[in-house]
């Protein structure tokens, strides 16, 4: 490339710092060569674009950014202008690739519960709302057994005791409610098969 343009000829500098497109031409025609470099192969700590699209789009981004004017007043004219804008394309390409969706990594929302805690919480969410609906279709003392053997781990024999049941029928009745239960869950896709 050779000499830097806008630092070596004052002329050209500040015919670009007011804007006139003849020094807008030669500083494009210029600097293009740099501006393909840095989108196409990176520089410092920044790799390219592959996509010929993302790097058209790049190269005339650097250049729409470096004639705003804001960024032409920017420019100090002591320094070579080539930096300047190497750092105006390696921002436009860590945007770029900022913006790229292949280099994401799939993260849940910050918050969010993980994965499997969901997936369980659902699971749950609903076995809850079959083990209530198949509650209702048990006779009063079947859903005293549910609820105080099975829920709250009462044994055969208290449960006899506060039922005022004998032992046998406090088993058979526990197996009938199981027995039930087992299928009503498997015939709503709950419990294995």
């Amino acid at each position: 490339m050779g000499a830097d343009l806008l630092r070596d000829d004052p002329r050209c500098r500040e015919a670009f710092r007011v804007g006139e497109r003849w020094a807008m031409e030669a500083v494009y025609r210029h600097y293009l060569p740099l501006v393909v470099t840095v989108v196409c192969h990176g520089a410092r700590d920044c790799r390219g674009l592959f996509n010929p699209a993302e790097r058209d789009d790049a190269v005339q981004t650097v250049f729409a950014l470096a004639f705003e004017e804001r960024t032409r007043q920017a420019y100090n004219g002591v320094d070579p202008y080539s930096g300047f804008l190497r750092g105006v394309a390696v921002n436009v390409v860590r945007h770029a690739l900022s913006r790229d969706q292949r280099f994401h990594r799939a993260e849940p929302p910050p918050h969010a519960p993980p994965e499997e805690a969901l997936e369980a919480r659902v699971i749950a969410e609903e076995t809850a709302a079959h083990l209530h609906r198949f509650t209702d279709t048990l006779s009063p003392l079947e859903q005293t057994v549910l609820r105080r053997h099975f829920g709250e781990g009462a044994s055969e024999d208290g449960l006899a005791a506060e039922l005022g049941l004998t032992r046998y029928r406090c088993r058979k009745t526990i197996q009938t409610v199981q027995r039930r239960m087992i299928r009503y869950f498997e015939a709503h896709g709950i419990a294995p098969r």
